[in-house]
């Protein structure tokens, strides 16, 4: 109550938003092996935990951080050959991607992307005023490389949204793929890099040729810190600078700026855990395919399984994630995105997880066999 009048306190957000789908949250409850949100299956070592609570404890916890975390900009700048002024850090890369659409799109201006891809893209569209002219889904959910071509030709004054490998698909765009988009683009390309470590295309050597090139990354997926939640962004040292303006002063605390300092020490542990996710991600797809499911091809820590189209699709969807979780494993339903109908994404897990997963494919195999018998009985 205000004044003694009642308040619909929805009107107190902007119209636009209103209707905005929310993001897909994770579901709740225990499960074994929680392959729905692209996590890593193993932690940093104790040795680098321990590193970063030492580092902490010796620091003033009183005192506010490092407004800009330049220790961690210059160990970003060493990793990937830039200098520590053409990187910006946050909390997580999504805090920068709605910094950067802020700042390079903003009210009412057009942002250029493709479905499917990542669902929280159209929130942060919408909090900055801006619209998401998204092309539709090829038939093969293959990134729309030509179609994104002819779009920029018809306007290159539009920043363009790319995630490369992409969510939840897994497909990655090549280097001469965006260096052609780059070429005939006049406005920021936001090439969103999540997965870039385990990606067979490295984008770093565009930023030296493109000054309108942000490349995003995270310490969350490869580096095993999604609980600590560290992202950054690589782009022209001009272009940061002007950013820069527009972020939040000390958007990462002491604790963020220690573990992923220490994180950033054990290179080694990455480049280990990186070739068992793409050896184990093989194994997956094989797994599936085996099976007799369709997989796409993936550059991520995920893959994507998809079922025929229409209503048995998504029953046939349903009741293998249904399997999966009496098996002690959760995968994630994408089939309410563009193109998305009767698919699962399924992250990358451990050799106990992908056991349990062949044991229950053939259980479900073995109940249908088991239906078709009774079916065609007398």
């Amino acid at each position: 109550m205000s004044g003694g009048r009642p308040i619909d306190v929805s009107t107190l957000v902007r119209e636009d938003l209103r209707t905005l789908p929310d993001y897909p949250a994770a579901e709740p409850g225990p499960c074994r092996w929680k392959l729905d949100q692209n996590e890593s299956p193993w932690e940093p070592s104790r040795r680098v935990k321990e590193s970063a609570l030492r580092s902490l404890l010796a620091q003033p916890w009183s005192r506010y951080p490092d407004r800009d975390g330049a220790a961690l900009r210059r160990r970003l700048g060493e990793l990937h050959g830039w200098p520590a002024e053409g990187v910006l850090v946050g909390n997580g890369s999504n805090e920068l991607l709605a910094l950067a659409i802020t700042a390079c799109a903003g009210p009412g201006s057009e942002v250029v992307g493709a479905e499917p891809t990542f669902a929280l893209y159209r929130s942060l569209l919408a909090a900055a005023g801006a619209r998401g002219r998204f092309l539709p889904p090829r038939a093969d959910l293959a990134l729309p490389l030509a179609e994104l071509r002819a779009e920029v030709a018809r306007d290159p004054r539009r920043p363009l949204l790319l995630c490369s490998p992409n969510n939840p698909t897994g497909a990655a765009a090549t280097v001469a793929e965006v260096d052609e988009l780059l070429q005939a683009l006049e406005a920021p390309l936001l090439l969103d890099n999540a997965y870039g470590e385990l990606c067979s295309q490295d984008y770093h050597p565009l930023l030296a040729r493109h000054r309108h090139l942000l490349l995003f990354g995270t310490l969350s997926k490869a580096w095993a810190l999604g609980g600590v939640r560290v992202g950054y962004l690589l782009a022209d040292p001009e272009l940061v600078r002007l950013l820069a303006k527009v972020k939040l002063p000390y958007n990462l605390g002491r604790a963020a700026l220690a573990l992923a300092e220490a994180t950033l020490g054990d290179p080694g542990a990455v480049a280990r855990r990186v070739g068992v996710l793409r050896a184990r991600r093989d194994g997956w797809t094989a797994l599936l395919r085996r099976h007799g499911l369709e997989v796409l091809p993936s550059e991520a820590s995920f893959v994507l399984v998809r079922w025929g189209a229409g209503e048995a699709g998504v029953r046939q969807a349903a009741a293998l994630r249904a399997a999966l979780l009496l098996a002690g494993i959760r995968v994630r339903d994408v089939g309410r995105g563009a193109g998305l109908a009767g698919c699962l994404r399924i992250t990358v897990g451990p050799g106990g997880a992908l056991r349990a997963a062949a044991r229950a494919l053939a259980a479900l195999e073995a109940e249908a066999v088991r239906a078709t018998a009774g079916e065609l009985a007398p």
